[in-house]
């Protein structure tokens, strides 16, 4: 009954993380309810917290606690954001550093293996929740708080990106061990091409996606990009439909040749202006210490066609500061670091999160609960998973 109380834990953490994908409105904001959810699994399991997994984490928390402090200071100074306002806007990180605590007791003991099935379930509801929104363009099945938005001429549905990226890269390191992984992968791979539209996610993904092939021949890896190159070329045959698979993939690269063609319009010349557009806010002590994270009474701040989020890494340089961003980086490279101990496909799941991370032009996905939870558990597996390859040894010697 304990184990199946943790994944009940697990299970709702998850889904409140990624608003429920935008199917429900939630009662209250998701944060708040994540720290809800970690505060009652540390309440309940007290007995269970270790100490020392605490200080093996030092990582995140030097990172998540400076932030909350730093930004309530720098908001005050920079652009006078009331104590509360300020408190409201940077709790994220105190939410963070509670579900850390409450994913170390969850995940205590845990086998991977036995939430396989979950993880290809929820991979199946993303596939069809979005395909259905995208093919018959019916939004009603969503709350009003989904996110969705126009690109090149059609619906553009960002529901569970963040899910589908991390579960992208886990089953395609699995599939060594399972076979059958091959057809989530495979969907989830086809919604971020057709459905997302999304370039900085997608072109990431297949150059790690690329890299066991170039290191090491392996034939699962060369089995699976067969097959989907015959999926990919299948869907010639149905492009005269309206919504073919082909025509979304031919969109993004036209879209490369259109902006590499015209500078003026490129992404890179917006980014480039976003950037220039955010660093006149910066003085020598913010960029030290981090300008500061405005509550959303404060969204005129900026002009609204210019977003943060665009520029990568200097978003949290611009937030942070100096001294954030270093400690951002140090988190980091605590995960590469326990993920190095071995090559088993949780391992290689949490290096290629890494990698993703740096190769990805835009994204830091730092504000989303949902993409930080799944990167807590992966790394917390691996370094339970570490901890009992240890033992082993030991034990063997």
């Amino acid at each position: 009954m304990k184990i199946n109380l943790y994944s009940i834990y697990l299970l709702l953490l998850y889904l409140v993380a990624s608003s429920f994908f935008g199917l429900v409105t939630l009662p209250m904001q998701k944060q708040d309810l994540i720290l809800v959810l970690s505060l009652m699994t540390i309440v309940f399991y007290m007995k269970e917290l270790n100490a020392k997994s605490l200080n093996e984490d030092r990582h995140f928390y030097y990172f998540f606690l400076y932030s909350f402090f730093a930004s309530i200071v720098m908001a005050y100074l920079n652009f006078s954001q009331p104590i509360g306002y300020s408190i409201r806007a940077a709790r994220l990180f105190l939410v963070y550093s509670t579900l850390m605590i409450a994913l170390n007791i969850l995940l205590k003991n845990t086998n991977i293996k036995k939430h396989y099935s979950a993880i290809v379930i929820l991979s199946f509801i993303l596939i069809l929740i979005n395909f259905y929104v995208y093919l018959t363009g019916d939004t009603s099945i969503l709350s009003e708080d989904a996110v969705i938005i126009e690109r090149l001429g059609e619906i553009r549905i960002v529901i569970g990106t963040l899910s589908i990226i991390v579960f992208i890269l886990f089953f395609y390191h699995h599939l060594s061990e399972n076979k059958w992984f091959i057809i989530p992968l495979i969907g989830l791979l086809l919604t971020v091409i057709v459905v997302h539209k999304t370039r900085s996610a997608l072109f990431p993904l297949l150059i790690i996606m690329m890299i066991p092939l170039l290191r090491v021949y392996k034939a699962q890896f060369l089995k699976f990009w067969m097959f989907f190159g015959a999926v990919v070329l299948l869907s010639f045959m149905v492009s005269g439909y309206e919504k073919s698979i082909i025509s979304p993939i031919t969109d993004l690269f036209m879209l490369l040749i259109e902006e590499s063609q015209t500078a003026q319009h490129s992404n890179v010349n917006i980014r480039g202006m976003e950037l220039a557009y955010f660093w006149n806010f910066l003085d020598e002590i913010s960029m030290i210490f981090g300008y500061g994270m405005e509550n959303i009474q404060f969204k005129v701040l900026y002009i609204s066609h210019y977003y943060l989020s665009d520029i990568g890494l200097f978003n949290v340089f611009y937030l942070h500061g100096v001294i954030g961003s270093i400690l951002y980086i140090l988190l980091y490279w605590r995960l590469y670091r326990v993920s190095k101990r071995s090559n088993s496909p949780l391992h290689l799941t949490g290096r290629s999160i890494v990698y993703f991370q740096i190769l990805s032009p835009s994204s830091i996905f730092l504000y989303s609960p949902e993409y930080m939870l799944l990167l807590f558990m992966i790394y917390i597996l691996i370094k339970n998973s570490n901890k009992n390859m240890s033992k082993y040894i030991k034990i063997k010697e």
